[in-house]
């Protein structure tokens, strides 16, 4: 059976509104989870992410995420409660969530694009007491660090071409167990030009709050520096593009300038997301030919390669900003 009829249900039984047309807008098509745009007959379009499983208290997590930053007249899509009043829709073997449609097209990777992504960043980070409970992906979470003691044993055994990536790794854990006390604030969590939206208007948005959470606000940076990047060829190797990072910068430091503790972490935050995925995949137990002809992994390459240069880049252009 499609998922038009058990979602069409849900709307009807849950919003008490017949859509006219479910439109289908993820990347990818998978059994257990649907992003759609709802059209009815009038009044705006709402967007619903549906899965099945085992979801309410991730939905649950974004809801709050959304509902909080909403609070604040923060630019997001808006949480759209259901007849009975409930954040989330149930109905057969499906949950929703239904948000308000960002209309507009996917935003760019030019200088102006990322100046405005950073801003929006820092802004977003400088909303005061939020009532988030939920984790970011991007903050370092306690099964991670856990698996630490399996990378320092497991060295021998990794491909000498993901041996770099393994030693910074390793580091990386260390110095996280180690303990941090960088303040916490709320991430976007998948913060990058492919999830973020110029309206007609002109304004930008963030849209895909699926990972956001609390978390350090340098790591959310980091990641936008990379992603950044993530346009432009990756292989057979990524070049740094400097008047990204620059506009990157300048966004966010003009609202939000990162303190001398939160640089000092720049290089390993930079690395992390590439370090969390490869850890938790298991990564470092594939062999030399999986690592060199697996798309992802060789992209994993690619970006540890110019990872610290990119934080070296970014934490002069912050210094230069303070002056």
């Amino acid at each position: 059976m499609s998922w038009r009829e058990p979602l069409t249900a849900l709307v009807e039984c849950c919003y008490g509104r017949s859509p006219a047309a479910l439109e289908s807008i993820a990347h990818y098509t998978f059994e257990d989870r649907v992003v759609c745009r709802v059209r009815f007959a009038s009044g705006p379009p709402g967007l619903l992410r549906a899965f099945t499983g085992d979801v309410r208290e991730w939905l649950l997590g974004q809801a709050s995420v959304l509902e909080a930053v909403a609070a604040r007249g923060f630019p997001a899509p808006r949480v759209i409660r259901t007849e009975a009043g409930e954040a989330l829709a149930a109905h057969g073997a499906w949950t929703g969530l239904l948000l308000t449609f960002v209309e507009g097209v996917e935003a760019d990777g030019a200088p102006s694009t990322l100046e405005a992504l950073g801003a929006l960043a820092a802004r977003l980070h400088s909303l005061p007491g939020l009532p988030v409970a939920v984790d970011s992906r991007l903050r370092p979470a306690t099964e991670v660090l856990s698996m630490l003691p399996g990378l320092e044993e497991g060295v021998d055994r990794v491909p000498a071409v993901a041996r770099p990536l393994h030693r910074t790794a390793v580091a990386l854990l260390r110095r996280l167990a180690a303990g941090h006390r960088l303040p916490e604030v709320v991430l976007h969590g998948d913060c990058w030009p492919a999830n973020a939206v110029r309206t007609p208007e002109g304004e930008i948005v963030m849209v895909d709050w699926e990972q956001s959470g609390r978390g350090p606000a340098v790591f959310e940076v980091a990641y936008l520096l990379m992603g950044s990047h993530l346009g432009l060829p990756q292989l057979p190797a990524m070049v740094v593009a400097p008047e990204r990072i620059a506009a990157v910068v300048r966004g966010y430091a003009g609202l939000r300038p990162p303190s001398d503790e939160e640089l000092s972490w720049l290089p390993e935050a930079v690395h992390y997301h590439v370090v969390l995925r490869a850890v938790q995949a298991g990564s470092f137990a594939e062999d030399e030919r999986r690592w060199r002809e697996d798309l992802w992994l060789r992209k994993s390459v690619a970006r540890h390669a110019v990872s610290d240069e990119v934080a070296e880049i970014a934490r002069e252009r912050f210094v230069r900003e303070r002056r």
